[in-house]
């Protein structure tokens, strides 16, 4: 896999060297002095950074593959840059992606990552062990920490056309740091709340006027609130950038990420759906509501129990401008994911009433990887009162994912009353019975295993097109892209053998008039696809291949830019459709085992508005703020939820009662973690003589952590931010000490259905930039 695809990017690369060479001939950048190589642009495939104007972004690349002023693209984008990163003091990539508009927590924890979002109410990651984020246009890690990130971009909408296998509600694209012309360095330490400490490290330095390099690195040791919980994470991302001609330049990029949890922090354990086909008072459904009375510090892991994440990419491109009209880059990525988990006791409660909670000791190991070779070409015309901006392009992905699981037998002598456990099992109202210690060897986990193994390949091509009219007054953009997509599970414990093969034409078409310089109109309509490689375990007990989401969706809405761009905004109305979602029915049987049937839907919808402004009001001042009305809800659980529910319960055989009763539950039910109301602010005020404060709000009203859960269990919460700090010269030096807070009104929540919200924390932190 490496060897082959290193092949392909050396043969691209040499192409590309030949067709500027063959465009002319320029003077080397050896040549330039560095008031000379600042200015120097090598491609429109970079965002150009350096026109942001404090928290305003002006230029995206995630809407378009290439560079473009953010209010001539008929999108909904939001661009999150560099400061106002830094200025969260992010834990997750979620910490800055909750203040795009309609942007939530999808992560199901265990070891799917933190990389998990849902925009509009559609998850980013669709089916197990799919690619969630990008990271500089590539398939990205599904764990993310923020130490590399230079940019956040959020586009709404379907986007198959430009990334191949996504969800219609739109896609993240991390864009990491790199090389500077200028030396420079950036040292920051922090100490904060329950003992958490961290330590980052930026710098860079050209090695030569052609040859710039820039590491960044971190360390984080996480708080000490709940009990027992220990983790810790390093980052290490250097980057290289070799610009041999002023038409060539050659990008590296590596990242190394590796997180310990011993143990780590898991959801509390929850109660589940109404025994009965339907609720009733003595018989409820509690899907989603956490067993009452634990303390928000605990955590049901024992002290053998552990989560071991390790994340390491290689990427490069070549960037080459072949002649006056055309710009071309071929790129290849590397990645591989893996996490390694240890846990026990049962999340799921075994019935609705009971405080008992069994104890299964079980290992999961899961293991992603992707390699992408990319070509792109953008190439522009200008005409008299008209311009032509063309994209071609075409791509292979290639991925792996394999997932292990087993877990220790039950013990005989514990009875299965209510649920059986190799384990003693927990009282959850009496402390004396929270036993954590286990002397189970790894070598007897051998019950309810798991051994597959997922093999894809993608193969695309694509070309689109952005019309400019009336000196550019109006622009019209089509695209359309081609993905042939096969793969096969294998399943290692039945010999089984699964293949999948399927193809599809993904379009998508935007206009934007400009009505006068300061506002404009937009609309754009696309189509998105992902094949589903699973094998569908359904509720009746056949197994079955799963079919390919397909979605569709339109947004219509109007850009503004006022007050000589101290002012921007955007509001957006969107419709967006999604066939063949996969259902996941966790069900905890007798045994202690968590069975899992997969039902595909017939359709889900989700529509809103979003609005999102950037202001400079006055010097020193910058706010940013949002807000998203959704209703994205399940229109068709089965694909034929009205005959099914028209059945007489007392006709039904076992396996249409699941049916009826999930149909039941999930017809017209909200998507998972989907907000009806979202609102955000952050403001900033930095006074003349160093001294700066900050603070912002995260707002959720009637959150929905399950579809199937009961009304009572949504979520509405307020998060309240801030930060106050000062800055000096000292020596040639700037420095600073910062004080930030997070999660002030100390709000307890669920940021995504299976993960624990923090606590009210502080970090001190002192920095030094030179």
């Amino acid at each position: 896999m490496r060897a082959a695809g290193a092949a392909q990017l050396l043969l691209l690369a040499a192409g590309l060297a030949a067709a500027a060479g063959a465009a002319a001939s320029s003077s080397s950048v050896a040549d330039l002095d560095i008031g000379e190589l600042v200015q120097v642009r090598l491609s429109p495939f970079d965002v150009a950074a350096n026109l942001d104007r404090g928290y305003r972004a002006a230029h995206a690349v995630s809407a378009s593959r290439f560079d473009a002023p953010i209010h001539e693209l008929p999108f909904a984008i939001q661009a999150f840059n560099e400061p106002f990163i830094r200025d969260q003091k992010p834990q997750g990539l979620f910490d800055v992606a909750r203040y795009s508009p309609g942007v939530t927590y999808r992560s199901n924890d265990f070891n799917e990552g933190n990389a998990n979002l849902a925009i509009r109410g559609f998850a980013v990651s669709q089916v197990p062990g799919a690619y969630q984020v990008l990271r500089d246009g590539f398939v990205g890690p599904s764990i993310f920490d923020l130490t590399s990130a230079s940019r956040i971009e959020i586009v709404k909408g379907p986007s198959s056309f430009l990334y191949g296998q996504v969800a219609p509600g739109g896609i993240v694209n991390v864009i990491t740091k790199s090389p500077r012309p200028q030396p420079f360095a950036e040292v920051e330490v922090g100490a904060g709340s329950y003992g958490r400490y961290r330590l980052d490290a930026d710098m860079g330095t050209p090695l030569r006027p052609d040859l710039l390099l820039r590491v960044a690195a971190s360390f984080d040791q996480d708080i000490h609130y709940w009990r027992p919980y220990d983790a810790h994470a390093t980052t290490l991302a250097p980057s290289l950038r070799w610009m041999p001609d002023r038409r060539v330049s050659v990008t590296l990029k590596a990242e190394q990420y590796s997180k310990r949890e011993a143990p780590q922090l898991m959801q509390k354990p929850g109660y589940g759906r109404q025994a009965g086909l339907v609720p009733t008072a003595a018989d409820p459904n509690r899907a989603g509501v956490d067993v009452p009375g634990l303390p928000d510090d605990w955590n049901s892991m024992s002290d053998v129990d552990y989560r071991r994440s390790d994340s390491t990419g290689a990427s490069g491109w070549v960037d080459v401008e072949a002649g006056d009209h055309w710009h071309l880059r071929a790129g290849y990525s590397r990645l591989r994911f893996a996490i390694d988990a240890l846990f026990s006791g049962n999340l799921g409660m075994s019935d609705n009433q009971t405080f008992l909670q069994g104890r299964r000791l079980r290992r999961q190991t899961y293991t992603n990887q992707a390699e992408t070779l990319t070509a792109d070409g953008v190439g522009v015309y200008r005409f008299d009162r008209a311009s032509l901006r063309l994209l071609l392009g075409a791509q292979s992905l290639r991925r792996r994912f394999d997932n292990t699981a087993a877990q220790a037998p039950n013990d005989p002598a514990l009875g299965s009353r209510p649920i059986a456990s190799p384990l003693p099992l927990w009282d959850l109202r009496d402390p004396t019975s929270w036993n954590r210690q286990v002397d189970i060897p790894l070598s007897a986990l051998t019950e309810n295993r798991t051994d597959r193994s997922l093999h894809q390949t993608d193969r695309s091509a694509y070309a689109g097109a952005t019309l400019g009219l009336l000196d550019d007054d109006l622009l019209l953009l089509a695209g359309l892209r081609y993905t042939a997509a096969r793969a096969r599970v294998d399943d290692r414990i039945t010999a089984a053998s699964q293949p999948f093969s399927t193809h599809e034409l993904t379009p998508q078409y935007g206009a934007l008039l400009r009505l006068a310089p300061e506002w404009s109109l937009f609309a754009s309509f696309a189509r998105s696809f992902v094949p589903v490689a699973q094998v569908l375990n359904r509720p009746d007990g056949t197994r079955t291949p799963a079919l390919p989401t397909r979605g569709s969706g339109w947004d219509l809405g109007v850009k503004a830019e006022l007050l000589n761009g101290r002012a921007t905004a955007t509001l957006t109305a969107f419709d967006l459709r999604n066939r063949n979602a996969v259902n996941d029915l966790a069900q905890t049987d007798s045994s202690g085992n968590v069975i899992i049937y997969n039902v595909q839907s017939g359709q889900q919808r989700s529509r809103g508005i979003e609005f999102d402004a950037t202001l400079l009001p006055a010097a020193g001042w910058q706010i940013y703020l949002a807000y998203s009305r959704t209703a994205a809800r399940i229109l068709e659980y089965s694909g034929n939820d009205a005959a099914l529910l028209s059945r007489d319960p007392a006709t039904l055989n076992a396996a249409e009662r699941i049916n009826y009763k999930s149909a039941q539950l999930l017809h017209g039910a909200r998507l998972q973690m989907s907000a009806p109301h979202l609102f955000n602010l952050w403001a900033r005020h930095d006074f003349s003589g160093g001294l700066y404060l900050g603070g912002g709000a995260h707002v959720v009203r009637d959150q929905t952590l399950l579809p199937e859960g009961p009304a009572a269990a949504r979520q509405s919460y307020a998060l309240i931010d801030a930060l106050a700090g000062y800055a000096w010269l000292d020596g040639g030096r700037r420095v600073s000490i910062e004080l930030s807070g997070k999660n002030l009104l100390d709000q307890h929540y669920h940021p995504s259905q299976s993960t624990r919200s923090r606590p009210r924390e502080w970090l001190l932190a002192l920095k030094a930039a030179w």
